[in-house]
């Protein structure tokens, strides 16, 4: 197992990028554990996905298990971290204190994983007095003031979708280069700034679909 850079340049697929983090937080559950290895299989087993893909997955990083032995446990979580740039702390602003930032701010893991947020806005003065953490809470007009006297790398955006496309121009004009947008529409962006969309709302459709096409729902005797 090496995790060293390929001089060649591989496209890792967005899907492989996306299982990285589960294949590490299942690892810190079993590192303190008395096995020093683990397989492809075992880890396949615990998280329902089939041996073949993690192998693959890994070999994307250049990490290759030895027959009959697997992983070494703590050294993969290292090679993990070191790929997903968890050591490399990104400094973040949020925009929307209501419930949902409210609760990323309180997000605890975010600084094991490699990003601190160090200030809130919102429109609203009065959530403004709100004691989150500790964490400094500015009224959206001194965004510019609070991003020039600290730059940062990431803005994530909890605000309502109507309200998401002005504060993503809003970041991306003082130089911000990677939104998280919580809202429920598409962001527009240069091709220069990276967008990552993560919907509740979709999420909650999916559910709900899957849901109705496994088991749909009876109401009076009528399927709906």
């Amino acid at each position: 197992m090496t995790g060293e850079k390929n001089n060649k340049t591989t496209i890792i697929p967005i899907p492989t990028i996306r299982r990285l983090p589960l294949y590490h937080s299942f690892l810190l559950t079993v590192r303190d554990k008395e096995n020093i290895h683990i397989s492809a299989p075992g880890i396949a087993k615990e998280l329902h996905i089939h041996p073949t893909q993690i192998i693959k997955d890994f070999s994307y990083i250049n990490v290759k298990g030895r027959t009959k032995v697997g992983y070494e446990i703590k050294g993969l979580i290292k090679i993990l971290e070191d790929f997903l740039g968890y050591h490399i702390l990104r400094k973040a602003f949020i925009v929307g204190i209501g419930n949902l930032g409210i609760a990323l701010i309180k997000y605890h893991e975010f600084n094991n994983e490699g990003m601190e947020i160090i200030a809130g806005f919102d429109i609203d003065s009065d959530k403004l007095e709100t004691n989150i953490n500790n964490l400094e809470l500015f009224h959206i007009n001194n965004f510019k003031e609070r991003i020039n006297k600290t730059p940062i790398d990431i803005g994530i955006i909890a605000v309502p979708a109507c309200q998401a496309q002005e504060i993503a121009d809003l970041m991306i004009k003082n130089g911000v280069k990677a939104i998280w947008n919580f809202s429920a529409t598409p962001l527009s962006a240069p091709d220069n700034i990276i967008i990552e969309n993560t919907s509740i709302d979709s999420s909650l459709a999916m559910i709900k679909w899957k849901l109705h096409e496994n088991k749909p729902l009876i109401y009076k005797n009528r399927v709906l």
